[in-house]
Formats: C-alpha cells, sequence, structure tokens
C-alpha cells in the first residue's frame, strides 16, 4: 500500500468531515454555481442536505432532497470503495461490465433526473 496516498484519502476525508459539521453548525455551504448562474437545480442539488438528513435518521426528508442520488447512493457508494482501493494500492481499476453498464445507467439516470426536476 503506498502509505502517501492513503494519507491523501485521510486528508480528503478529514476536510470533507469538517465540512459537513461546518455545514451542520452553521446552515452555510458552498452554494451551487449550476444553479447560481442558470437558475436551474443541477442532477447534483440537494446532496448536502440529503446527507445532513440521513445522519439524523430523517429518510423520507433525504429522500425529498435528491431522489436520483438517494436510491443510487449503494451503487455511487460501491464505485467510490473500488475506485479508492485501486487508488491507495497502486492498481488500476478494471470495471467489470455489470460495472460499466451501471455507470452508463447512472448518467443516463442524472440526466433525466435534472431535467425532470426542473419542469415539475
Amino acid at each position: 500500500m503506498n502509505r502517501h496516498r492513503i494519507g491523501n484519502v485521510f486528508l480528503v476525508l478529514l476536510i470533507g468531515t469538517g465540512y459537513f459539521f461546518f455545514v451542520r453548525c452553521t446552515g452555510a455551504g458552498i452554494p451551487c454555481l449550476f444553479r447560481y448562474f442558470f437558475q436551474v437545480q443541477c442532477p447534483g442539488c440537494g446532496v448536502t442536505h440529503m446527507l445532513l438528513a440521513l445522519s439524523e435518521g430523517r429518510l423520507e426528508e433525504a429522500f425529498a432532497s435528491n431522489q436520483a442520488v438517494f436510491c443510487t447512493a449503494p451503487f455511487l457508494l460501491w464505485l467510490a470503495v473500488r475506485s479508492l482501493w485501486a487508488y491507495v494500492t497502486d492498481r488500476t481499476v478494471r470495471w467489470h461490465g455489470a460495472e460499466k453498464s451501471g455507470m452508463v445507467l447512472e448518467l443516463v439516470v442524472l440526466l433525466i433526473f435534472g431535467v425532470w426536476r426542473n419542469l415539475w
């Protein structure tokens, strides 16, 4: 395992945890630039609120914040864990057919969701 890369992962997790507690305590987060410039919600809008609601066990509120990411979170978590493992072990990720298909499906779902949430 590459200790430098493990340190990088730890640093990113530390920054993410710090951001989580900052938003939780202050209510202020990084604004969505897509929403700021185009006045519509991007497919990722609401993810921070979803994570905050999940951390407090409010599943309905988490689902309402971003339905697409909420429903596909296990798959996204799987991809993140595989990618991080390959990164810290200095290996190349070799995605399987189902994972590749899932990534394409994820992109399609997010694109459709991004359009749908702004029309209704």
